[in-house]
């Protein structure tokens, strides 16, 4: 059996899109506005606008390919980035999409695996494990994700 550990929550706040590309596969870029990444073990804010590349599949599935970075209370530099994602949703998730309404957890198919670059010892349990986040929308283009480290 696999265990899991809370461990913080990803929120974010995203602009755009700009695209779709055309070609194989179509992508949307989407800049990452706000963020945050809160938790017992971390407090941290965005230190500068990331982007999300999420690639759009004939099927609709989303597979996000983002780069985040964020500056924790202390003044450490964080970069977190995941291209292991998938939104897998339905013709409710897509409206709710458009019109800025919140879903919860169980509506839709939203899960990623971040990995974390970080150079200070406090925080190096980032990088000293495997985490998966499962996601929701959170309103008007805001995005969350419960982040829990495989124990």
């Amino acid at each position: 059996m696999i265990e899991l550990e809370y461990e913080m929550t990803f929120a974010e706040r995203i602009e755009g899109p700009l695209g779709p590309t055309t070609g194989s596969p179509a992508r949307l870029c989407w800049k990452i506005a706000e963020a945050s990444l809160a938790g017992p073990r971390i407090t941290a804010s965005l230190a500068m606008p990331g982007t999300d590349w999420i690639r759009v599949d004939t099927n609709g599935i989303r597979r996000q390919d983002q780069r985040t970075q964020f500056l924790t209370e202390d003044g450490t530099l964080i970069l977190m980035r995941y291209d292991a994602a998938l939104i897998r949703g339905n013709e409710e998730f897509a409206r709710a999409l458009a019109s800025g309404r919140e879903t919860t957890y169980a509506d839709q198919y939203m899960y990623m695996t971040p990995q974390f670059d970080v150079g200070h010892d406090t925080y190096g349990w980032l990088t000293q494990s495997l985490f998966i986040g499962r996601g929701r929308l959170a309103g008007p283009k805001r995005i969350e994700y419960e982040l829990y480290r495989v124990v």
